[in-house]
């Protein structure tokens, strides 16, 4: 069966983005609702974090990855978006809680990495036009984000960049759909 790209959910999973965004401005409180490494209260993050934003300017550029990245990404992996992405955020989740220095992990950039590292190793591993293609356009156009998973902020979470890049790369390793 010849499935349809999913570009519905990215448009709604930008419009939970953007909710949770009001939301932690109507409630403060919600912005608390991030990543806490390693503190048991902190494992709700891995479900919520992606939400919560700290500025205008981190929601937007999140915004921005979902939208170019998920969009590629809805026409190479068709109907098993949701599952790649809900697979990428719940192990990057996973692995911020693990291995991440403590603070408030928050914003859907581990997922945006998620994408990126998918959409620029499935060439490699699938080994068809279609991929091969694919990941070159990405490396080619955006390749410079693979910068982001080094630590060049103390406020950026780095590795949420990196084990969010790196679910992305197990996600197309292991042909999750």
């Amino acid at each position: 069966m010849n499935q349809k790209p999913s570009y519905t959910f990215i448009f709604y999973l930008l419009v939970f983005i953007w909710l949770g965004f009001v939301a932690s401005i109507l409630v403060p409180s919600f912005f608390t609702m991030g990543l806490y490494p390693r503190e048991a209260w902190g494992l709700l993050g891995i479900f919520t974090s992606p939400f919560i934003h700290a500025s205008w300017q981190h929601l937007t550029a999140n915004s921005v990855g979902i939208l170019i990245f998920g969009t590629i990404f809805s026409w190479v992996v068709k109907g098993a978006t949701k599952q790649i992405i809900f697979y990428i955020i719940v192990v990057q989740g996973i692995l911020t809680w693990l291995f991440a220095r403590e603070g408030n992990h928050i914003g859907a950039s581990g997922l945006v990495f998620g994408l990126f590292g998918y959409l620029i190793s499935i060439g490699f591993f699938e080994r068809r036009l279609k991929y091969i293609f694919v990941s070159a356009l990405v490396m080619i156009l955006w390749g410079g984000t693979i910068f982001g998973v080094l630590p060049t902020s103390s406020y950026v979470s780095w590795e949420a960049h990196l084990l969010g890049f790196l679910a992305g790369v197990s996600a197309a390793k292991f042909g999750l759909d």
